[in-house]
């Protein structure tokens, strides 16, 4: 089950990861009347990760993969003891008979992973919807502070190379999203199906 792990492992990570973020503007020389830049600093992934909602996603992918585990390995467990017993008694085995023995293992198997990659692909399908709305909570936010402290220009942290007053909005717009988006739901969300004629 560790690949089974390690995929939930990833799917948490690219829900924390893949945030819109602010892009850079080109740099482009004063214009008379154009108004001097009033920067304020944001990073969202942060902003996303520390939420209530950030967090309470994490925990139910987790609980996701906690279950998808109970669920398969012992088939999985049972799989490979039938292989092990094929393997002590090979040399016994009529050809024909350890043949079918094999393929029916490999078959097996193969129907085994094929659900493991269907409840993966439904729960990061769940994990997109939510960190969709995440997105869509927080924009917003971001927009209303700017507002609020006479600011035109929002950029990401990590754009900032040095920096001498505190423009940085990330906390106060973690405490705004916590109030108005507390709790999400993660569902199982069946991936889209190949349009018909789709590789032919």
């Amino acid at each position: 089950m560790q690949k089974m792990m390690t995929a939930i492992a990833l799917a948490i990570a690219a829900a924390l990861t893949m945030v819109p973020t602010a892009q850079a503007q080109d740099q482009v020389a004063p214009v008379a009347g154009t108004p001097a830049p009033l920067i304020l600093v944001v990073d969202q992934n942060e902003a996303v990760r520390l939420s209530a909602a950030g967090k309470d996603m994490v925990a139910q992918v987790e609980a996701y993969s906690k279950k998808m585990q109970e669920e398969f390995e012992p088939e999985q467990k049972k799989i490979a003891n039938d292989a092990k017993q094929l393997q002590e008694q090979a040399s016994v085995l009529d050809a024909k008979v350890r043949e079918q023995r094999q393929k029916s293992l490999r078959d097996r198997q193969v129907s085994l992973e094929r659900r493991v990659q269907e409840r993966q692909a439904q729960i990061q399908g769940g994990v997109n919807k939510v960190r969709q709305q995440i997105a869509e909570a927080l924009e917003p936010i971001l927009k209303e502070i700017m507002i609020e402290r006479g600011a035109n220009l929002l950029i990401q942290r990590g754009a900032v190379v040095l920096g001498a007053i505190d423009v940085d909005i990330t906390m106060a717009a973690i405490q705004r999203l916590n109030e108005r988006l507390p709790k999400v739901t993660v569902e199982l969300v069946e991936p889209p199906k190949p349009a018909e004629g789709a590789g032919q």
